[in-house]
């Protein structure tokens, strides 16, 4: 632990652990807009798992009544890339979402001036990294503003989608063609009942969890080899992560990784989908179907029919398809979240880095907004990696 400045009204911390901050941190994240990558498990998983160099703020109100308590943690990680060193959130790659952990009496309390504020304080501190990324962030978020969003930021090359359920299921098909749906839905289980019948499954133990996520990497690595892509889930460390938050999730209020999937009559997996529950809140992180003559049946958009009214049923406020543009996503999806980058130079180096970070995303959202630039780019990327 370092102290690292102390001014009217903050005082800051660096952690290199999170289990001196776990009681703060765990009051911190039962907030429904803490996102579930944010949740002291997560992190803490991550760190076991990764190796990573954390770089865990904590900040603390220094005036009034609120004198000692936390007013927001900030869970970040230490990289590099090329040159430069950069903070980002843990398991930066494969969050969905970001928010940090704020109390609500602080983000009451944040404006501009204020956050511009902590954010000097920040940048004159020798926090070991030249640039803080803080990606994939909401302005606004279960009704809660993002305090970073009150400083400058850059749009986010990828968006998120939603459907939400409030209305219960027949609702949430509503959103879209409901009658082409269902019809789409009875094609596919009687697709799935001539190949000799599925059942819709869901990981009960951490031995199911396994499995279901085994089957998940080679699916997905199989995709992956098919589109000439490298499997971002190749690192045995990034499996261990995974398999480490199914395990730890079973019988657990907050399910940080809960396997879903179609099972064959002959026992094989047809579709995998891997959610998160957290205040009603269910979120896709990751989903994979397998190759070849059952991909007629359409078994990953079956199984999202079935997840989302699971998730009808369990009382969830909304599912999240999570980051990423595509067609049937859309065709569920009434809310289209669009996420933001907070790029703050650290230092002398940051201050040249950082417009340079900016461009890029720019240039990436762009890219993806103009259908014939994305489709030449994802040919040139294939090519690229073959």
């Amino acid at each position: 632990m370092k102290n690292l400045v102390e001014r009217n009204r903050f005082s800051f911390q660096l952690f290199k652990s999170p289990e001196p901050l776990e009681t703060a941190w765990r009051a911190l994240e039962s907030a429904p807009e803490t996102s579930i990558h944010q949740t002291y498990d997560w992190c803490r998983i991550w760190i076991e798992e990764s190796g990573c160099d954390p770089l865990i703020i904590l900040a603390t109100f220094q005036d009034g009544d609120r004198h000692g308590e936390t007013a927001f943690i900030l869970p970040l990680m230490v990289v590099r890339h090329g040159p430069v060193t950069v903070a980002r959130y843990m398991s930066a790659p494969f969050n969905n979402i970001n928010f940090g952990l704020f109390s609500s009496a602080f983000a009451e309390r944040a404006t501009r001036e204020l956050m511009s504020d902590i954010k000097e304080q920040l940048v004159t501190q020798k926090l070991g990294v030249d640039v803080i990324v803080l990606d994939r962030q909401p302005k606004t978020w279960r009704g809660r503003t993002h305090p970073f969003a009150l400083l400058s930021q850059v749009e986010n090359q990828n968006h998120a989608f939603q459907v939400s359920l409030s209305g219960g299921f027949d609702a949430a098909l509503a959103h879209g063609n409901a009658k082409r749906r269902r019809k789409k839905f009875r094609t596919s289980e009687r697709r799935m009942e001539a190949m000799g019948g599925y059942q819709y499954v869901r990981a009960k133990t951490a031995e199911e969890a396994r499995e279901l996520l085994d089957v998940f990497f080679r699916q997905k690595s199989a995709r992956f080899e098919f589109q000439g892509l490298p499997d971002v889930f190749a690192a045995s460390t990034t499996k261990s992560f995974f398999h480490r938050l199914a395990a730890e999730s079973i019988g657990k209020e907050f399910a940080l990784i809960e396997l879903h999937a179609l099972r064959m009559a002959d026992g094989s997996v047809s579709a995998v989908s891997a959610l998160s529950r957290k205040n009603g809140h269910v979120i896709c992180q990751f989903s994979s179907i397998e190759s070849g003559e059952i991909e007629y049946a359409s078994p990953g958009e079956l199984l999202f029919y079935l997840v989302i009214q699971d998730a009808c049923e369990h009382d969830a406020v909304f599912f999240d398809f999570g980051i990423g543009d595509e067609q049937f996503k859309r065709s569920w999806c009434d809310v289209e979240t669009i996420h933001y980058d907070t790029i703050i130079a650290a230092t002398a180096f940051g201050r040249l880095a950082a417009p340079m970070a900016q461009m890029i995303v720019a240039g990436k959202r762009i890219t993806k907004s103009n259908p014939a630039m994305f489709r030449w780019a994802k040919l040139m990327r294939i090519s690229f990696h073959r």
